[in-house]
């Protein structure tokens, strides 16, 4: 139990954790009450909160001629935020959504959730991830900078969900730990996603359940700076082309949230 790790700290807020464990009941609760609330956005409305986020560059991802593209992630009206992926026939480009939360909020340690569907068709995929521009850093492991992948959903023919951490940049000396694990969430219905991120370890969970755990001792310790927010879609050979006929597909994200044990954050 999360609590039970966590019983060494005293910070306490009652109310937030009656509310938080009242409000949805589709999967087993994690006790919230050591922690505090430092970033929600419930995608109410018809436009995103700039002052949350900010959509990704419109930067070329992989290998497949997919980018990053302003119209492909938008509120619905409905309570979610839509990640979209498409093909333009025009210009044999795949187009994919993007935000993050770069320069507005960044946190290091905590509790971190999405709750959101999965892609409805393999060849693409979607991630919700914590990210740096320390994590290009060759110097000291993890912990002057960790890309930390809470979820990623690659592998919708299998049934499986991808966690992954990733130090010391992205060249010769890159690194990474990972988990493939299975879990049959590619169902169209709304899923929980989150990690706990402490000065020892990362866990990770799926609808509640414990799914992964690692003191990262490979990468000499857990990433000690903070870190910004990520829901992405994209595209890459090694998950297979997508099927035209499916585009575009897309996710719904109910909600991110973000707590903190330090309430001076």
């Amino acid at each position: 139990m999360l609590s039970a790790i966590l019983s060494i700290m005293s910070a306490v807020n009652t109310e937030l954790s009656t509310f938080l464990n009242s409000d949805v009941e589709s999967y087993k609760m994690i006790d919230y009450s050591p922690y505090y609330l430092t970033f929600e956005d419930n995608f109410d409305g018809d436009e995103l909160d700039l002052s949350k986020w900010e959509r990704c560059p419109e930067w070329k991802r992989q290998d497949l001629n997919n980018y990053w593209d302003n119209d492909m992630s938008y509120l619905d009206g409905e309570g979610n935020l839509i990640i979209e992926m498409s093909y333009d026939s025009e210009t044999d480009r795949f187009n994919s959504g993007g935000v993050r939360s770069r320069g507005i909020f960044e946190q290091k340690y905590g509790y971190f959730e999405i709750r959101c569907t999965l892609n409805n068709s393999p060849g693409w995929w979607t991630a919700f991830w914590l990210m740096g521009d320390s994590v290009n850093s060759e110097k000291n492991g993890g912990r002057d900078g960790t890309e930390i992948d809470i979820y990623e959903s690659p592998y919708f023919t299998e049934k499986k969900i991808q966690h992954t951490l990733n130090w010391d940049g992205y060249s010769s000396q890159h690194k990474s730990e990972g988990k493939i694990v299975d879990a049959d969430v590619y169902d169209g219905e709304y899923h929980t996603f989150s990690l706990l991120w402490t000065e020892d370890e990362y866990i990770y969970y799926i609808d509640g359940e414990e799914s992964w755990r690692t003191d990262a001792k490979k990468a000499k310790g857990t990433c000690e700076v903070p870190l910004y927010l990520k829901v992405t879609a994209e595209t890459g050979s090694w998950s297979g082309l997508p099927d035209m006929d499916m585009l575009p597909d897309s996710i719904k994200v109910d909600y991110v949230r973000v707590y903190s044990a330090d309430c001076s954050e």
